[in-house]
């Protein structure tokens, strides 16, 4: 059998009695909590309904390099709710683009008023970027923003348009 110096045996003591404390810590604190009950919220199955919600998505219509992506903006919300024009954000790597939607068929229509339960479509042709500006076509990924009256930004599910 192995001998062991008295320093050894004394290191060896102390770390396995702070082990057993940090583990006992733990096992009591658990159980507290457990005996105090959880100070989540309770599980519901309904949705809350949020006063002020919007939901972005876009669409594609072709899988790779497509030239028209369609934007649906639906209010989830309980409210009607004032939106500012989309920002268009272009994304390659480590690098952005962003573009300002000003106006949509020579009319200025921002900001938009969207009722509870309404939905406003715009579609968004991606030839007239990458015709002013030709490094456009490197980017790979898509995704726009908006911001509400109130300040709050929404923010759609970012697309691909190719892969490299």
């Amino acid at each position: 059998m192995m001998d062991f110096s008295p320093f050894v045996l004394m290191v060896l003591k102390w770390v396995l009695l702070i082990t057993v404390l940090v583990i006992g810590f733990f096992v009591f604190s658990s159980s507290q909590k457990f005996a105090k009950g959880s100070s989540r919220k309770k599980m519901s199955f309904r949705n809350k309904r949020i006063p002020y919600a919007v939901e972005i998505e876009l669409t594609k219509d072709q899988r790779f390099n497509p030239s028209i992506i369609e934007m649906t903006v639906t209010n989830t919300g309980t409210k009607e709710i004032d939106l500012y024009a989309p920002v268009i954000i272009f994304k390659r790597w480590f690098s952005k683009r962003k573009f300002r939607v000003l106006k949509v068929e020579h009319s200025e229509i921002y900001p938009i008023l969207v009722d509870p339960g309404k939905t406003y479509f715009l579609d968004i042709s991606l030839d007239q970027f990458y015709e002013t500006v030709p490094e456009l076509q490197l980017a790979c990924r898509m995704r726009i923003e908006m911001k509400s009256q109130n300040g709050k930004k929404f923010k759609s599910q970012t697309i691909r348009l190719k892969w490299f």
